[in-house]
């Protein structure tokens, strides 16, 4: 249970500290005074989504710590949902928010998401707000209390993720079956382009080569002359520049220890002779190199005029159209992977639906089994409310084409109804269709009441449960509450007297205002405090003798039911 709660900046709230008991322990306060912070706070533990304009005016951050006292079975399943141990019965849980909308969420101070908290919160605490009445004429609200009551959340679970991957499964195929006219064009567009290229034989660097040669052949008998003429004047016996530098080379051979720029300049000729005997050698094979026939000449030139008419048809260079065959090669086998793989596929959205239908009919068959023990049970609760003459069922029912999908939505393939007569003669009609708002706050009640045997939730939130009854009801409700605290922490809100003078104890929300600061806080009402408050709460306005004495008798009887 819940065993204290610490709530800074939220609201009106500037600091509030509270230990609530076990059993059942009440608020009370007038409208406006800020228990509906109180109520979020506890959402908040939940790991329900908080709001930045929840913190208070002036601060930075709101944050809200539940400790939580945890043993027996209750302590093992959160202990397994987390992965790890509960130390000494002790859960921390603390929820922070700030104005820039960062939110923290830590468990027993280690970093945690709200996921993960709201998967542990049904273990932990329940609230049940003024609105929720109002959910219970919804199917869907229906069907989660009768999966609850009977332990299939898990089974649910598990079919509602089969379902949402069939879905998808189901998706991707008409995916592939809606483009398949554009992939065969695709297809057919790539193939073209495969060929083209392939057929060109483009390799990177191949367009300049071929620029510069043909350049070089256009250039031939430029070129060869002046290779002639170079060749005359570096080979010419009587004066050439070879035999010039082998000249100067011998002359100076044997002097070279005499200066260093003797021996300089004899191996500068001696290196400069080497290099223009190899230069005319490569210049000789050039010679041959251009003596060229006119068709090899041509088939270059269209070599390199194909080059660049799909460079120019493409928009790319040469080197990016050989990476552009490439991706069309993987392109293609992606394509045609898709249309060999929809078939598979096709086999496989099948096999999903028959195991789907079959683990449908599975959960509506354990639904059918505990429909007449939650609405047995609820039905003796009522009794104990008030409406000893209701009759309550359930009716569980396929669901219609029109909200389904082969039969099945994610939560199987039913719509569950409560059905609900508050007289004798009456029909049994759905809930939505027949229930005051006082008769379903109190069916609601009853709900809750039997789902907390079966839950385990440690402590449950009331708030207002009681609105839209009258003050008799009111004490049926408070002894009700009163009894759910047997076994339960249970924590109400509430208006009317008639439930307050049944809570094990009493705090009172208080709004106080000091220098135009408006501020909430708790106080803990005893003896006369409590007597004074119940009696304001009689009148109206303020305690008389009269209701002192009443609010005295209400708080003994409420005291004596329960030690009976």
């Amino acid at each position: 249970m819940l065993v204290h709660l610490s709530v800074e900046d939220l609201g009106l709230i500037e600091r509030v500290d509270f230990d609530p008991c076990d059993g059942l322990h009440v608020l009370t306060g007038e409208t406006g005074v800020g228990k509906s912070m109180l109520l979020a706070s506890m959402l908040m533990l939940r790991g329900e989504r908080a709001r930045t304009d929840m913190i208070r005016r002036g601060a930075e951050k709101a944050m809200v710590r539940g400790i939580f006292h945890l043993t027996g079975e209750l302590a093992d399943k959160v202990s397994t949902e987390l992965g790890t141990p509960i130390e000494d019965d002790e859960l921390i849980v603390e929820r922070e928010i700030s104005r820039e909308g960062r939110s923290r969420c830590r468990i027993d101070g280690r970093e945690s998401t709200a996921k993960v908290l709201r998967r542990i919160a049904p273990l932990l605490i329940e609230v049940i707000g003024q609105g929720q009445a109002l959910t219970l004429l919804k199917s869907e609200t229906q069907l989660d209390l009768l999966d609850r009551f009977g332990d299939l959340l898990d089974m649910r679970e598990s079919h509602s993720r089969s379902w949402h991957e069939a879905k998808e499964l189901e998706a991707r195929i008409k995916s592939l079956e809606e483009n398949q006219r554009e992939r065969k064009d695709r297809a057919v567009f790539l193939e073209h382009v495969i060929q083209e290229l392939e057929e060109a034989q483009l390799v990177s660097g191949q367009r300049a080569a071929l620029e510069q040669e043909l350049e070089l052949l256009e250039e031939r008998d430029r070129v060869l002359a002046s290779i002639e003429s170079a060749r005359l004047r570096i080979l010419e016996n009587d004066g050439g520049v070879i035999d010039t530098l082998g000249s100067t080379e011998r002359d100076l051979q044997g002097f070279e220890a005499l200066h260093p720029g003797i021996a300089n300049l004899r191996e500068a000729s001696l290196h400069s002779r080497t290099l223009l005997e190899e230069a005319m050698r490569e210049v000789a094979a050039l010679e041959s190199d251009l003596d060229i026939d006119p068709v090899a000449l041509d088939r270059k030139r269209r070599r390199l005029d194909t080059i660049v008419t799909l460079e120019e048809k493409f928009h790319r260079s040469e080197e990016d159209l050989v990476h552009f065959l490439q991706e069309c090669k993987e392109e293609l086998t992606g394509i045609s992977g898709d249309a060999e793989e929809l078939p598979e596929l096709q086999a496989g959205l099948e096999r999903c639906i028959q195991q789907l239908t079959e683990g449908a009919n599975r959960l509506s068959s354990a639904r059918k089994a505990v429909i007449a023990k939650l609405t047995k049970q609820c039905a003796q609760e009522l009794t104990d409310l008030g409406l000893e003459k209701a009759e309550l069922t359930g009716v569980l029912e396929a669901l219609a084409d029109s909200e389904s999908w082969n039969g099945m939505n994610e939560f199987g393939q039913d719509r569950f109804q409560i059905c609900f007569s508050a007289n004798p003669g009456e029909p049994v009609q759905p809930l939505a269709a027949v229930a005051s708002g006082g008769e379903l706050s109190r069916v609601m009640l009853a709900l809750q009441k039997t789902l907390a045997g079966v839950t385990g939730t440690g402590t449950l939130v009331f708030d207002e449960i009681d609105s839209n009854v009258g003050g008799r009801m009111g004490f049926a409700i408070g002894s009700k509450l009163r009894e759910i605290g047997e076994n339960h922490q249970v924590l109400c809100v509430t208006h009317l007297p008639q439930v307050a003078c049944h809570g094990k104890r009493q705090h009172r929300v208080v709004k106080s205002v000091d220098a135009e600061v408006t501020r909430t806080f708790l106080e803990e009402l005893v003896e006369e405090e409590r007597i004074e408050e119940i009696a304001s709460m009689l009148r109206g306005d303020r305690a008389t003798a009269r209701s002192l004495d009443e609010a005295r008798e209400m708080l003994a009887e409420a005291e004596s039911l329960e030690n009976a």
